[in-house]
């Protein structure tokens, strides 16, 4: 289940007066860090509140956890005091939210809003689709991805990805235009055309820049602003990012016309490429982390499995067998 999702679940029961202790607590610490949320009105427009969202997710995901002590629920942050204040005070700062009014404490989601079913666009395998977003801009959507938007997008211009897509999109003050991936990654589009690689089986996320310029946060946290031929890799598991400048966007797009270009193909990249576009599920004998070919290789949609494989396996110093129709293993 989407972590927005979750979070609307979650403020729906609190204000119904049904979620557990636990629930209760994530709230009322959400509201005011201590504050009397039945006197904290807490005022946010559509735009502050998805913004918001993003960043109590990076944090109730990231560094929380609930513990329950002679039967009264807290929500604890694994930080010391003092930076547990410097985290929620960032939260609402980044968020953008200026203005706490006294009174009786109102939803922040309207009913209709805690009912509204995203719109889903998805590819199966060694499927590319081309298509229109409602508001007129263009999504090139990569085999085995799924894309979900709002249903009223030209309103809320908000994506959320997982696998690979090519965005081409316009710059539109009024209503921002973003991407989040699994892994809680903003990307801000402030007019460009720019690529995401966001796979759920793989260990990073890449965002390639082809012309214009986007903004990448991870919660409240910026990593950075890319233009032209520049690209972000984020390491989920280190938590780590580096920029690359001059990127060969062609390399990068390539896809979109049946064509795979690595500097260096490693074998997580290997068994994505082999699942996504021709259904196979791939597994080492080998050490994985050493399964590499060191130089740059090409592929197209004219090749086989097994050429792509053999490609691979006479620069990484491996070889191959089918255990089972749609797997292979290297040994």
């Amino acid at each position: 289940m989407q972590t927005e999702q979750r979070f609307r679940e979650l403020l729906d029961k609190y204000l119904s007066g049904t979620c557990s202790p636990q629930e209760k607590a994530i709230i009322e610490e959400w509201f005011g860090k201590g504050g009397n949320t039945g006197k904290t009105d807490l005022k946010l427009d559509q735009e502050q509140r998805a913004g918001l969202l993003d960043r109590i997710h990076g944090v109730q995901d990231g560094q929380a956890f609930l513990e329950n002590k002679t039967g009264k629920s807290k929500l604890r942050i694994m930080l010391t005091g003092w930076r547990v204040a410097a985290v929620w005070s960032a939260i609402l700062i980044s968020a953008g939210i200026v203005t706490w009014k006294s009174g009786i404490l109102k939803p922040l989601l309207t009913s209709n809003e805690l009912q509204i079913t995203y719109r889903l666009i998805q590819t199966g395998k060694g499927e590319v689709k081309h298509f229109l977003l409602p508001d007129g801009w263009e999504i090139t959507l990569n085999a085995n991805s799924r894309l979900e938007y709002h249903p009223d997008f030209p309103q809320h211009r908000q994506i959320r990805l997982h696998g690979e897509a090519l965005f081409s999109v316009a710059h539109d003050k009024a209503h921002p235009f973003s991407i989040s991936t699994s892994d809680s990654l903003a990307t801000t589009v402030l007019g460009t055309r720019f690529n995401i690689q966001s796979y759920d089986k793989s260990q990073e996320t890449r965002i390639t820049v082809v012309t214009g310029i986007v903004a990448v946060n991870r919660g409240w946290q910026s990593l950075d602003t890319l233009t032209r031929s520049q690209a972000i890799r984020y390491q989920r598991t280190a938590r780590s990012f580096t920029i690359s400048h001059d990127v060969n966007t062609e390399s990068a797009t390539g896809w979109i016309k049946g064509e795979w270009d690595y500097e260096n193909l490693r074998f997580n990249d290997l068994a994505i490429l082999l699942q996504n576009h021709f259904g196979i599920i791939l597994s080492s004998r080998l050490n994985t982390d050493l399964l590499q070919t060191g130089v740059s290789v090409n592929f197209n949609r004219k090749q086989s499995a097994k050429d792509i494989l053999g490609v691979f396996c006479s620069f990484a110093g491996c070889s191959f067998r089918e255990t089972s129709p749609n797997s292979i293993e290297l040994h």
